[in-house]
């Protein structure tokens, strides 16, 4: 079954969006019974007189018990917009794009439109991927002010770390820190020492900065 984020329910119908009704309609699911998702929860539904008439509440939870943010420079547009997607799709709960020494691309005048598409692609994928809330992409932040926000566990990938085989997989409640092309630089990783981040390796090949989220992320306990 196809699925729907609703913003409003009135009794036993979800308020759609003229966006949502007519994707339903172009995608020939009218007659189809379909899912919203409201407040984190799945509801099966079925369109009736524009209106999403619920049938019955499917009781499944799709989502990490803790919070996973990945702070990731902003790279070429492309690639980012392919990012966001694929971190949504493997869970991450929210997105800080950083602005870094390194980060060359321009994001335009109309950032409030940028963030704006990016937040939508979010949702999307979340419809797409079955999950009971999109991930948050916030607004773009320079470096230092990544460090206001607090988690339990606090990461920054570096490609000079020693690598070491095992099977170590990354806790919940934590952040990560993803550099752009070329990394960080010193004084960026040494400023993330200095507020307990812990130093990381992610392989013995070095990662593009769109593929080492997705390698963090399917690494998350469950």
């Amino acid at each position: 079954m196809m699925r729907f984020f609703a913003q409003k329910r009135e009794g036993n119908y979800f308020i759609l969006s003229k966006e949502t009704l007519a994707h339903i309609k172009v995608a020939r699911v009218e007659k189809e019974n379909f899912i919203c998702i409201y407040n984190e929860k799945f509801y099966e539904c079925v369109l009736h007189n524009d209106l999403a008439l619920i049938i019955k509440e499917i009781e499944e939870n799709h989502e990490f018990q803790g919070e996973v943010a990945i702070a990731c420079a902003i790279i070429n547009t492309k690639r980012f917009e392919w990012m966001i997607q694929k971190a949504t799709e493997l869970g991450a709960t929210r997105l800080i794009p950083l602005l870094t020494e390194r980060v060359e691309q321009k994001l335009g005048e109309d950032l409030i439109k940028k963030v704006e598409r990016w937040n939508e692609i979010a949702k999307n994928a979340a419809e797409q991927s079955f999950r009971n809330k999109p991930m948050q992409v916030d607004f773009p932040v320079k470096f230092e002010k990544v460090f206001e926000n607090f988690y339990k566990f606090r990461y920054i990938a570096h490609e000079k770390v020693e690598y070491k085989i095992n099977n170590t997989f990354f806790p919940q409640d934590s952040i990560f820190l993803i550099g752009p092309e070329g990394g960080f630089t010193d004084k960026e990783v040494q400023l993330a020492l200095d507020n307990d981040y812990q130093l990381i390796s992610l392989g013995k090949r070095i990662l593009r900065s769109e593929t080492a989220p997705l390698f963090i992320l399917s690494r998350i306990e469950e």
